[in-house]
């Protein structure tokens, strides 16, 4: 499949923000905030909170996980490019947070302890330029985490083209463990991957799959319709085959 031009990825965006999955995620953010809090978690195994490490969050979106961040003692700083979403993000964290390209200089500059990309480095055009721009942004033995689909995953494997990842515009480039590695290059060593399972309340899954995955939320919709509010509403460990890598900078 063709990478998509600018214009048709800027088409595609426009008005994500109040439709589809980002309105989806807006309106779960509290119950999101459970997958955020495993984030902080593998970062504080990883840096000492108590020294005020200084993190970038490269397309923070509503900037929950910064405010996670600084709760736990971080100097946070945000880039995001929708303007809805940095509204909302400024307003708790003023100062903090920057509508800008990571590949400019319109924010505080590096070195950072710790830079993290949750669910963005699927949806750019050129995803080495971003890896190298944000070890660029590392200081020496700083951490990076990012947070992506697997496309090697075995869940990948065995849904072939209805894997819900494969949504055309919105995730470009997909990676699997071995691929990301070598993307990472000599660049970053101890890197290390997991699978991501995320604790997301079926009805929040539900609604997402009109977004990504169509097919199977018509496959599911009878059973759901029968699902009692307490149910739809509970949190479940859920995996479709995503990942979260950490890897250190090469000193």
């Amino acid at each position: 499949m063709p990478i998509p031009s600018e214009a048709q990825i800027m088409a595609h965006y426009a008005g994500k923000f109040s439709v589809g999955n980002y309105e989806v995620s807006r309106r779960f953010l509290p119950q999101l905030r459970r997958v955020h809090a495993q984030y902080v978690e593998i970062l504080a195994g990883l840096v000492d909170f108590q020294s005020s490490p200084r993190v970038l969050d490269v397309g923070c979106f509503t900037g929950d996980l910064l405010v996670m961040l600084r709760d736990r003692g971080a100097d946070v700083y945000g880039l995001e490019l929708q303007p809805e979403a940095v509204e909302i993000a400024a307003k708790a964290l003023p100062g903090r947070v920057f509508r800008a390209d990571v590949h400019g200089t319109r924010f505080p500059q590096g070195p950072f302890d710790v830079v993290t990309a949750t669910g963005l480095i699927e949806h750019v055009v050129d995803p080495i330029t971003l890896l190298r721009r944000m070890n660029e942004l590392l200081k020496p033995d700083g951490i990076l985490l990012l947070e992506t689909p697997d496309s090697g995953s075995a869940l990948a494997r065995l849904m072939g083209r209805f894997w819900p990842p494969y949504a055309a515009v919105e995730h470009i480039h997909l990676f699997s463990r071995r691929s990301l590695r070598r993307a990472l290059g000599d660049a970053f060593r101890n890197v290390r991957t997991r699978p991501h399972w995320k604790p997301l309340p079926v009805e929040y899954v539900y609604e997402n799959m009109k977004n990504f995955g169509p097919e199977l939320r018509r496959v599911l919709s009878p059973v759901y319709s029968i699902l009692p509010r307490p149910v739809r509403q509970s949190a479940l460990p859920f995996y479709v085959g995503e990942m979260i890598v950490t890897a250190k900078k090469v000193a």
